[in-house]
């Protein structure tokens, strides 16, 4: 019940005329019992506290004062006296505000007027708990009704860009038959800037394609690692390579630091490959000005090993920092809608870092640059010696 009526505790009541006496036995036999109310027809005119009845009783002067006068002459004549229809969260806010003696004394419930039962703190306790545990358990279901639609969007996801991949490859395909001019001379040329046009559109459309089929399938937690030992120079070397075109087109340099050994690692190579991809990616987009991006690997003190790719271009403010980590969350800006992307660079970057159970940091400076940190356990590190962590932080 979300009513006051809830709260209601069976417990005797009295009438005015009663002697303190009886009601002090009625309290000595009923160990649990905090109040009782003094009832008329039906109606509540006071309320006796067993703490207060119990001291004055117990007084040398006060049994031989008080035991046979009425109860009237020791009960609260002005207690709390509460509608069974109001609200439980409405009233124990007005208890605690306005009554917080009733939290000690007890209070008295009726119905339209007549007598109910007794409130006692236990009573609220006890309806608070009960509350809570059912709204843990609305938050529940609300929470696995959330997660089931969501690995549902992403399986319909995961099919759909599947459906898509398919005449998307055999589009790319055919486009580089036709560029390579296997067949004979491209006539005329105009087509070829066409054809060039129609496959660069196929391969972006496919990258974005692959970027939302990864995300779904992290969210449909369907992600499978291919785990193996893998040489961290060689994946940042095959990335590099993959990326010169693109840098020099930026007018970008890309550097590698690797300072001292560099030990293996355990982990999914090409996954590795497509979270440096994704950060090279966007540290040449963002450049700006700049003329070199820093691709850095190496052992931690603490154990982990860590790629960094770090530019000094346009940066990204603070306040936009946790937006760029939200799936599609893209800065709003003269450069960001320049450059083409979906907005899930860096989240996936985070997610397939994470499946690894490792962290992904971001670092940035508005007009200073970004840095895309990747940190991997320190027991993925194979054949780890004294040397690896010489020289870093």
């Amino acid at each position: 019940m979300d009513g006051i009526e809830a709260l209601a505790t069976f417990a005797p009541t009295v009438q005015a005329g009663v002697v303190c006496a009886d009601v002090y036995e009625i309290f000595s036999s009923n160990p649990a019992l905090l109040a009782i109310a003094v009832v008329e027809d039906h109606i509540p005119i006071g309320l006796v506290n067993r703490h207060t009845l119990i001291l004055k009783l117990a007084d040398r002067f006060g049994r031989p004062l008080f035991e046979n006068k009425p109860i009237s002459h020791l009960m609260d004549p002005d207690p709390l006296i509460v509608e069974a229809r109001e609200d439980i969260e409405d009233f124990s806010e007005f208890v605690l505000t306005h009554h917080p003696s009733a939290m000690t004394d007890g209070f008295i419930l009726v119905k339209e007027g007549r007598y109910l039962g007794i409130g006692t703190p236990l009573s609220m306790l006890q309806v608070g708990l009960d509350r809570a545990k059912k709204r843990t358990e609305e938050l529940e279901r609300a929470r696995a009704i959330a997660e089931n639609a969501n690995q549902a969007k992403s399986m319909f996801l995961a099919n759909m860009s599947h459906e898509l991949r398919t005449p998307l490859n055999a589009i790319i395909g055919f486009t580089d038959f036709i560029q390579s001019e296997t067949l004979g001379r491209i006539e005329p040329r105009q087509y070829a800037d066409y054809i060039n046009d129609v496959n660069e559109s196929g391969k972006h459309l496919l990258n974005v394609i692959n970027a939302i089929l990864d995300m779904s399938k992290v969210e449909a937690k369907q992600l499978d690692l291919k785990e193996d030992t893998v040489d961290p120079e060689e994946v940042v070397a095959v990335v590099v390579r993959m990326m010169e075109d693109t840098a020099k087109q930026y007018g970008v340099s890309l550097v590698i630091e690797a300072k001292g050994h560099i030990p293996d690692i355990y982990a999914d190579g090409q996954l590795l490959r497509q979270i440096l991809l994704n950060l090279v990616s966007n540290a040449l987009k963002f450049s700006g000005g700049s003329t070199k991006v820093y691709v850095r690997l190496g052992v931690g003190k603490d154990g982990r090993f860590f790629f960094a790719v770090e530019d000094f271009g346009v940066g990204i403010a603070r306040a936009d920092l946790s937006r760029v980590m939200e799936p599609f969350g893209q800065v709003e800006g003269y450069l960001s809608r320049k450059a083409e992307g979906t907005g899930l660079g860096l989240p996936l970057c985070k997610a397939l870092t994470e499946a690894h159970g490792g962290e992904f940091r971001l670092t940035s400076t508005l007009g200073q640059g970004t840095c895309a940190e990747v940190f991997l356990p320190a027991e993925r590190v194979v054949a780890l010696d004294a040397a690896a962590v010489k020289g870093f932080d």
